[in-house]
């Protein structure tokens, strides 16, 4: 049986792709599904950026 896979590594690789998206529901998807995660904050900062 193989291990477990990185869990950090596996929800990073999920905010490359969903904000490759560059859309403010795939940032909020992230943000959702990862509120505490460290990169939440560089997606709510994204968000940030795309709010005229």
């Amino acid at each position: 049986m193989r291990p477990p896979g990185d869990p950090d590594a596996a929800v990073a690789a999920e905010y490359e792709v969903l904000s490759a998206k560059g859309t403010r529901a795939a940032l909020e998807l992230f943000i959702a599904r990862h509120p505490d995660h460290p990169l939440a904050e560089r997606a709510r900062q994204a968000l940030e950026a795309m709010s005229p």
